[in-house]
């Protein structure tokens, strides 16, 4: 698993997933990751959150209702897991997007005209489209039409 380098805001992964645990990881295209943090939260629920005994809910609203039932009054021991997996997430999204955000200083060659970094394997900047003088290949500067600026 290759780990490109990315423009994502940590701290925006890390809130969404706060809110949702694996939404972050989304957001930061960690798709096993979301996954496993979400399996985390429903599980939590599903561990620590009693039923409500009412029977089954006939409607989306009856069934909301019955969730919201379910968890108003739960005991400390009830919540601490839920949090505590959100919390978790949140880390885990935004130390994750950290490692995979760009360094402030690029290694590397840049362009002459715009000043972007440029891909090695290339003979031209992808971002201007300027030939590179010092480059040899199929687009590379000629004689001809080498840019001075």
């Amino acid at each position: 698993m290759t780990h490109t380098k990315t423009e994502k805001r940590p701290w925006l992964g890390a809130v969404l997933s706060f809110f949702l645990p694996g939404l972050g990881h989304v957001y930061i295209k960690e798709w096993l990751r979301s996954a496993m943090w979400f399996a985390f939260a429903v599980a939590a629920v599903l561990l620590f959150v009693p039923l409500p005994e009412t029977g089954s809910a006939t409607s989306m609203s009856g069934a909301f209702d019955a969730a919201m039932e379910a968890t108003q009054g739960l005991p400390l021991e009830a919540l601490v897991p839920i949090w505590m997996v959100r919390l978790f997430s949140a880390i885990d999204a935004y130390w994750l997007a950290l490692q995979r955000a760009p360094a402030e200083e690029e290694a590397g060659e840049q362009c002459p005209a715009c000043g972007k970094p440029v891909d090695e394997d290339l003979d031209f900047c992808q971002w201007c489209t300027t030939p590179l003088p010092e480059r040899e290949g199929p687009n590379g500067p000629t004689e001809g039409n080498a840019v001075s600026r």
